[in-house]
């Protein structure tokens, strides 16, 4: 579906040269990939600033969201958004770039290089962190822009960070902006930029108008822009989708960006090639109790995957070009810590010391013992890439190239690591590190990772998915790619999988929509947090979809309890004859009184799309608390038939469909509120040996259906005076259950 759109943006002479030499880029999309399609860079690109503010209108401020997948081309994608808001009229340009220098510097260095700016083209006008000292030229730069809009328009690059954010908004608030229409693209905008006192208002332990110092300058730096629409990129949106509703973060509607064919994301690793993923033995993991002494074998092992890609590069590159590949590069994420990095540093140095002095004095005189040395990883690599290079060859290329041109480097925040990496200087690099090697940073040619770090006690969703730096585009040299994990944290990210691919399915649903509307339902595995709770807005609570699930109030009036018996009716007539006819539940040994038959059928095999679109979807749930659960409930049911379209559901209709007697509860001075539910009371603890509860299939979903009179008194069918009320109750068995965060509304 199309979303509105507030106005049309235009692709005219810079957006067009732009997007011309992104495809001339070695290994760059074509330029009918960037412009072709409704997923394309281009259209994508002009409905995202299509719904941000008209350049036209005189003032005012909007807010979007715009998801992309982890290292899946947001950057290209608010590079055109900026390119198109030149080419329409937009004056100014403000990239809060990272909440590391490294990050910043990163995201300059492209945007300078895409944009033009180091070849000293003549549209733009950029300023890094500006200060109070460069009020003149900033103020100049807009003069010059408001008499003739076609002259360069000024791009402010500016750290994620309080002190510099206030710095720029003081500079730009003495300047006249009136008549500036500006776009401001917040990059992994769920980082820092949210308030994180957001829990702390919602629980009533701060003031409501309590701020942490980042968000607030953000929100000072937006006041002090009289026109502007401010675009919060992300590819873990669960933060920014979690606000209340009140902040002034939150953003009206959400995009998507969509990522070329070239990308291998989350479904590629963790949903195809099962080469790709190693598990790290917990011998292999440092601990308190049992620390390493001496580089653990896993990490050798990656140590000798990367040697081989990284020599079947070098005999396969395309040699005297400005390669966009030119690089092959392995992480080592051991921990947050810094210390731990260096001893990481030390091993892997020590172990390519070790390495490259073997096989140059073997690859002649021994070769077979080095050939024995890297045969499990060449077998390996073999199996999932196919036209890998003879390992004769690529043991003469470790010696002729790779070993002479691999430099290890710490990538943290410790005083002697490294602050920039120079991917020119050399073409294959060890990367050790870890925050600065999370959130954001792109490690060029990555194709081995070693990332022995726990999940830790639960993690936050957001932030495991941030870690996978090997995600990207690499469908060229995927098969050469390995990342080691532990299974935990394997098991995790191939949880996330389908959280994240529901949460894109429903902000794709919702375009055209106000975000604000959206409700935030997650699915999630129950060990990971959506997101950091600290910065959470909105009431969540989780809601597990295992074992029974029956409805405490359901129906709240006649009119619903009328409709769901039509239906009640209806359904069991359909399924009776298309998937029926029912048998007996006494067929089958564990549901087999002690005399006599059962006093309940089953239809066995509903298909559970049946269930779902006939029944589930259908029945009147006015209970805003039961209404919670069973939307979690289809969302679960609808997960697990997006996984397996051939699940089936074993129906029971309880007593035959004859009105069983309940009491509704007085206690609760439910009867005059609810007269329609048997409160307290939906299993009968008194049907002989074998109780309601008890009627379930193992391996299957399974459904309840039966009807209730319900009365006053306890045991006296006779003070029925309400009569034939519907009701389910559905049990998910363990092996399909299920937990989602839900908004709390209650």
């Amino acid at each position: 579906m199309q979303p509105p759109l507030r106005w049309i943006p235009k692709s005219k002479e810079f957006t067009s040269a732009f997007l011309e030499g992104k495809s001339k880029d070695s290994d760059g999309p074509s330029i009918e990939e960037l412009t072709k399609g409704p997923d394309s860079v281009l259209q994508e690109a002009q409905r995202i600033l299509g719904r941000c503010l008209p350049p036209t209108d005189p003032d005012g401020r909007e807010t979007g969201l715009v998801v992309g997948y982890v290292q899946s081309g947001k950057t290209m994608s608010f590079e055109t958004v900026i390119a198109l808001s030149r080419d329409n009229g937009y004056g100014l340009v403000i990239v809060i770039a990272g909440t590391k220098n490294n990050l910043r510097e990163q995201s300059e260095g492209r945007l300078k290089k895409d944009l033009g700016i180091i070849d000293g083209g003549e549209d733009w006008y950029h300023l890094s962190n500006p200060t109070k000292t460069q009020r003149a030229p900033i103020e100049s730069k807009i003069s010059a822009w408001k008499r003739r809009p076609t002259k360069r328009v000024l791009l402010i690059t500016v750290l994620k960070h309080g002190g510099h954010l206030e710095k720029l908004a003081d500079v730009l608030k003495s300047v006249s902006l009136v008549g500036v229409p500006t776009l401001v693209i917040d990059d992994e905008s769920d980082q820092a930029s949210l308030n994180t006192q957001a829990s702390k208002i919602r629980d009533g332990r701060v003031a409501a108008d309590d701020k942490s110092t980042t968000y607030e300058k953000v929100l000072n730096l937006r006041d002090v822009l009289p026109h502007h629409s401010y675009l919060q990129y992300t590819a873990t949106p669960q933060a920014n989708l979690l606000l209340a509703q009140s902040d002034l973060q939150n953003a009206s509607f959400a995009e998507i960006v969509t990522p070329g064919a070239a990308y291998t994301g989350g479904q590629a690793f963790f949903g195809g090639d099962a080469d790709l993923i190693v598990d790290i033995p917990s011998r292999d993991i440092p601990s308190a109790t049992a620390p390493l002494t001496g580089p653990p074998k896993s990490l050798l092992k990656a140590l000798k995957f990367f040697l081989l890609a990284s020599a079947h590069h070098s005999l396969t590159r395309a040699k005297g070009l400005k390669a966009k590949d030119r690089n092959r590069s392995m992480m080592v994420h051991p921990t947050s810590l810094t210390a731990p990095h260096r001893v990481y540093k030390g091993w892997v140095n020590k172990a390519l010391k070790t390495l490259t002095t073997f096989v140059e004095r073997q690859h002649l005189s021994d070769p077979a013992s080095v050939a024995h040395l890297f045969a499990d990883e060449y077998k390996s690599l073999k199996r999932s890439f196919g036209d890998i290079r003879p390992l004769a060859s690529l043991v003469a290329a470790l010696v002729d190239d790779v070993f002479d041109e691999i430099t290890v480097v710490e990538v943290n925040g410790t005083p002697d690591a490294e602050k920039k990496i120079d991917w020119k200087k050399h073409r294959y690099w060890v990367l050790i590190g870890g925050a600065n090697l999370d959130r954001g940073y792109t490690v060029e040619g990555l194709c081995i990772t070693y990332m022995p770090r726990p999940l830790g006690g639960s993690p936050a969703a957001d932030t495991l998915q941030q870690r996978a730096r090997f995600f990207g585009y690499k469908k060229a040299y995927l098969g050469l790619c390995r990342v080691f994990l532990q299974q935990s944290v394997r098991q995790a990210f191939t949880d996330y999988l389908e959280h994240e691919d529901f949460v894109r399915k429903a902000l794709v649903a919702n375009r055209g929509k106000l975000l604000t509307d959206w409700r935030r339902d997650f699915i999630l595995h129950e060990m990971l947090k959506p997101t950091r709770p600290n910065v959470v807005g909105r009431g969540v609570r989780r809601v597990p979809i295992d074992g029974w699930l029956v409805p405490q109030v359901l129906q709240r009036d006649a009119l619903a309890a009328s409709e769901n018996g039509k239906l009640l009716e209806s359904v069991t007539k359909n399924w009776q004859k298309r998937y029926g006819p029912s048998v007996n539940a006494a067929i089958f040994p564990q549901f087999k009184p002690a005399t006599g038959t059962s006093r309940n059928d089953i239809i066995q095999a509903v298909p559970l799309k049946a269930v779902l679109k006939d029944f589930l979807l259908e029945v009147k749930v006015r209970d805003p608390r039961d209404a919670e659960v069973h939307v979690a409930m289809l969302f679960a049911l609808a997960s697990l038939l997006s996984k397996d379209d051939t699940l089936v559901v074993d129906v029971y209709l309880m007593n035959r469909l004859a009105p069983d007697y309940r009491t509704r509860d007085k206690g609760r001075g439910v009867e005059a509120s609810h007269p329609f539910a048997p409160i307290n009371q939906y299993f009968s603890q008194s049907a002989g040996s074998i109780n309601d509860r008890s009627f379930f299939s193992p391996e299957r979903v399974s459904l309840h259906l039966r009807r209730f009179n319900l009365g006053t008194i306890a045991r006296e069918p006779t003070s029925a005076d309400v009569h034939n009320v519907t009701w389910f109750a559905l049990n998910v068995p363990k092996k399909l259950k299920k937990n989602l965060v839900v908004e709390d509304r209650s």
